[in-house]
């Protein structure tokens, strides 16, 4: 557990370039909508944030942020 996971939140993004849904391994496509998971500004060099794709958001919500 990192002392910054109370502080992360997913956002809705439309993608630039291709992502993989960190959840069921999906293509995000470039131009959909998917949610990454951002600490807001908070510099974190190193912090890994997942990507999730607009399915799992819509199935799980932010229960993501827990797994």
């Amino acid at each position: 557990m990192s002392k910054y996971d109370d502080l992360k939140f997913l956002k809705e993004t439309k993608a630039r370039i291709p992502h993989n849904c960190e959840n069921c391994n999906q293509e995000i496509k470039k131009g959909e909508i998917y949610y990454p998971e951002s600490i807001g500004r908070v510099n974190a060099p190193g912090i890994k944030l997942r990507k999730f794709c607009n399915n799992c958001y819509e199935k799980h919500g932010d229960k993501l942020l827990a797994e």
